[in-house]
């Protein structure tokens, strides 16, 4: 139930029921988008961007289902179960896909990272979610948080010349804090594996947490109007405009 009548008003909401449903729609209303770009264009990179999103969303729904499933049919629960650790596997390869043909297709290492974490999660569904596919969910997820705060940090060195975009800069920075957030969220839901009442109750920090990271995949992707306009006026968007007449006669 959405709304808790014998509660005061200020506490009345079920904030994790809330947390799921505005997870699952902006998951997969972002992820839809990206995906159906991708397959007009026919961009790989897309199209693991927006399967990660859209099976993180379908796996979300199917965790919803199996917190609030009317009853405790241990056949049902055990599908769920099974289901959302495909769903979250799937959605993380694709993001970790995603990261190491993006930022470092050509670095060996990073192949080797993500095979790894590949393994991890195929060790997961073999033995216990504690010793596999927990470790390769934020190793992932920490990967991509890495390498988008890297970039925007070489993007706002080029902002700060006007030469690049402070929105797109800012579309770094902001999955960086959506892959982040989500990366801790990982941490958590490993330290409460030891409590089944602790793990499938989301808790104050993870719904923070989660509202977080998917406030900035929707700033990330469809910001508002007004948010890009503040973007490029704050003081150093500002002043890389005045440097781009300067930048268009310089001789060398």
């Amino acid at each position: 139930m959405l709304w808790h009548l014998d509660r005061p008003w200020y506490n009345a909401m079920d904030m994790e029921l809330v947390t799921h449903v505005v997870s699952i729609a902006l998951s997969v209303g972002v992820g839809v988008p990206i995906l159906s770009k991708a397959w007009r264009s026919r961009d790989r990179l897309a199209a693991l961007l927006g399967g990660s999103l859209l099976i993180d969303g379908i796996e979300w729904a199917l965790w919803a289902f199996y917190l609030y499933w009317p009853g405790s049919n241990p056949s049902v629960n055990d599908a769920f179960a099974i289901a959302c650790r495909i769903g979250i596997s799937a959605s993380v390869l694709c993001l970790g896909c995603f990261t190491w043909l993006t930022f470092r297709p050509q670095c060996r290492a990073a192949a080797i990272f993500f095979w790894a974490s590949f393994g991890a999660m195929a060790i997961g569904f073999l033995g216990s979610g504690w010793e596999g596919d927990w470790r390769g969910f934020r190793s992932d997820y920490g990967w991509a948080c890495s390498e988008a705060v890297l970039f925007h940090r070489t993007l706002r060195k080029r902002v700060a010349h006007g030469l690049a975009d402070p929105v797109l800069a800012n579309k770094f920075a902001l999955w960086g804090t959506y892959s982040g957030s989500y990366c801790i969220q990982q941490i958590l839901f490993v330290v409460a594996l030891a409590s089944p009442d602790g793990f499938t109750a989301l808790g104050s920090p993870d719904i923070v947490l989660t509202f977080v990271g998917i406030t900035s995949l929707w700033l990330a992707f469809f910001p508002p109007h007004a948010y890009r306009t503040w973007l490029r006026g704050m003081p150093e968007s500002r002043e890389a405009q005045e440097l781009q007449p300067e930048l268009a006669h310089d001789p060398s």
